[in-house]
Formats: structure tokens, sequence, C-alpha cells
């Protein structure tokens, strides 16, 4: 069984549920690893003991640049109760930075696997911090051997362009995932359709009235 290890930016955001979802949909076994935006560590994500890397705030860049740092110089010893993963995946800048320092924990060439599902603004920018943080991530990716991202814009006008990641890239877009035992062969169940009207939930952060009209 392909054992993964998850470093996320929040444990508690709810694409990591998902993303860990279909990890296990897939045969993976996985270990959780990442940072928290509450006041405790978090004991459970989908049956998983989240090991503790700190917390973290949303919106205090500078914050989360010392957390990483912190983390840096313990996540070696966070992680040494574990058994060497088979692939590491780091779920946005700031952890591939410490899937790095975790491949190192373990004495061995892990591949590692860089999943980028948002374009920060600040990596845009054409000035001395733009340039930095775009150069940081080229330097941080130069050796992973996977990108996952959810969408064609962001490889279309970001990756590509700007030269970013040379690895191959995985489109892994945004939608509704059901983790149904399938098994091969067998014909598929017919489902009882519902006739309208139709419902649809308007959840999560970008709530604008452009993204509603679209």
């Amino acid at each position: 069984m392909l054992h993964v290890l998850y470093l996320v930016h929040d444990v508690s955001d709810p694409a990591v549920r998902r993303r860990i979802t279909m990890l296990r949909a897939g045969g993976a076994q996985v270990t959780l690893a990442g940072f928290r935006r509450t006041a405790n560590p978090i004991a459970d994500i989908e049956g998983l003991r989240p090991i503790d890397l700190g917390g973290t705030r949303d919106g205090r860049f500078g914050q989360r640049l010392a957390a990483v740092a912190k983390a840096a110089v313990s996540i070696g010893s966070k992680l040494g109760g574990m058994p060497k993963p088979d692939v590491i995946v780091a779920r946005n800048l700031e952890m591939l930075a410490l899937a790095r320092r975790a491949r190192s924990a373990f004495g061995a060439s892990v591949p590692i696997v860089y999943e980028c599902l948002d374009i920060h603004r600040l990596v845009l920018r054409n000035d001395v911090l733009g340039k930095a943080l775009r150069a940081t991530e080229r330097f941080l990716a130069r050796d992973v051997k996977l990108l996952v991202t959810s969408s064609p814009a962001f490889i279309a006008n970001y990756f590509k362009p700007f030269g970013q990641v040379a690895a191959p890239i995985e489109l892994v877009e945004n939608k509704y995932f059901e983790a149904a035992t399938i098994v091969p062969g067998a014909p598929e169940a017919e489902e009882s359709l519902v006739g309208p009207p139709w419902r649809i939930g308007w959840f999560g952060a970008l709530r604008c009235r452009r993204s509603l009209e679209l």
C-alpha cells in the first residue's frame, strides 16, 4: 500500500479532507501533518490524528513565515515516530519548504509532489517581493516529481510563462468527489433522478456577486 505523507497549511481546511478521501479511495495510506488555525491542536481529521506543526493565522504572511521557520527546526523530531513514506505531498509553497526538510529527516530520497491549488497575489507582483517569492518557489520545486494544480489558467498564465516548475503537471479540478466503492466489471446502478427545482449551495470563501453570476 502506498504510504503518503501529506503536509498541509491548514489541517481543518475542507479541501484537505476531500484530498484525504481521494487518496484513500485510490488505496493509499495517509499520514497527515500540518499547521492549524485553531488555538489548540485538532484531534481528528477524517479518522486521522494530525501531526501538529503549530498554529498560523489567515492573512498574516509574516507570522506564517515565522511558523514555517520554527517548524523546519522541529519537523524531524515530530516525524521521527512514523515509517518512511513512499511519497511526500506538499500543499502550498510553505509546505514545499518543509517537505524538503521532512525528506532529509528520513535519510532517503523520497519523491515530493507539489500541490498548488491557489496562486497568491504576492507572487504575481513585479516588484522585489514578487520576484523573490517566484525565485524561492523555483528553487524549492527544482526537483519535485509532479505538480498538482486545479485550474488550466494557473498553468497557462503562471506556471508556464514564469517557468516555475519543470516537473510534469497533473490537473485535478475542484469538483465534487464521491468516495463510492467501484467494483471492476460491475453494472452501474441506476440512480433515481430528482426533478426540479434543483437547489445549489453557495459556500466557500469566494462568495462575491461576480462568482455567483458565473
